[in-house]
């Protein structure tokens, strides 16, 4: 059986959450035209999906794809669930949204709906949420779209977090230290210098450090400092190229030039349009 989200609303911005504990309604085996996403409010129950079986118990979140066919068995009788039909359209706009570093994949693509288990606190301010989401249209007719739209990214980022590194690659407090003492001026215009007096260690460490943690050499990560203080100072003022050249810290206009255009494309295109000063020597100006 597939259910029809037109089924159940009208009205793609309304309605979009209820309260199940109809174990009628549960047994149904269907797949369907939206995603889901459902909070187990009580009890307990089997989630049979795709073939397996998933264990649920109060505050387990679930993220049912379209096509995933579940429905519920072996239920307490106690068990209710949140849910929330949401329309192909918005999960797409949201995941692009959210970008790639999101990695909206593992939700979108493992063989079984990813389920998290949230803790009691976190399980009692859903709940909330949740029921103002299913009043929504009556109390707050104006903002229920609004209050939809938090409601699900809130429930998304929070349940389903960007995934931690594989590997341990937590920054030395030092780098740390010494990275945002390079973002200052006074450092970055001195460059390398600033950079192995203050890390009081030796360059052929810091450099491996950097690379390591910051996956760039301690010149690059200089001069991306240089280039993104000489960007917006171009951007705010009217300040001759050559003298914002020199007052990062880069001794070759020409390597300047060459640097900018690399990290921000065109000098004719881009946010700072501004050929006429960066294509060549600014007009006037005498090196």
């Amino acid at each position: 059986m597939k259910l029809q989200l037109s089924r159940f609303t009208s009205d793609p911005s309304h309605e979009y959450a209820s309260l199940i504990n109809d174990r009628r309604q549960l047994r149904i085996r269907h797949s369907q035209d939206y995603f889901e996403l459902f909070l187990v409010n009580r009890g307990t129950a089997q989630h049979l999906v795709n073939d397996a079986v998933q264990e649920l118990k109060k505050g387990s979140v679930v993220f049912i794809r379209p096509e995933d066919i579940h429905c519920y068995g072996d239920m307490s009788l106690d068990f209710e669930i949140i849910n929330m039909l949401i329309p192909v359209e918005t999960v797409k706009a949201l995941f692009h949204y959210l970008g790639e570093g999101f990695e909206s994949q593992r939700l979108l693509s493992s063989k079984l709906p990813l389920v998290a288990q949230v803790t009691w606190r976190e399980h009692e301010s859903l709940v909330k949420e949740l029921e103002r989401l299913v009043l929504s249209k009556h109390i707050q007719q104006n903002n229920s779209d609004a209050v939809f739209r938090i409601t699900l990214m809130h429930i998304i980022v929070t349940c389903f977090p960007i995934l931690p590194e594989t590997k341990k690659t937590e920054m030395p407090v030092w780098l740390q230290w010494l990275a945002l003492e390079m973002m200052k001026p006074e450092n970055f215009v001195e460059g390398l210098g600033a950079m192995m007096r203050l890390a009081d260690k030796s360059e052929e460490y810091v450099s491996r450090c950097c690379r390591k943690y910051l996956h760039k050499s301690p010149t690059e990560l200089i001069n991306e400092l240089r280039l993104q203080h000489a960007a917006r100072t171009i951007t705010f003022t009217n300040e001759k190229i050559v003298e914002i050249c020199a007052d990062v810290g880069f001794e070759s206009l020409s390597h300047f030039y060459h640097l900018f255009k690399k990290a921000y494309g065109s000098y004719n295109q881009g946010p700072f349009q501004l050929s006429p000063m960066l294509v060549g020597i600014p007009k006037g100006t005498k090196i």
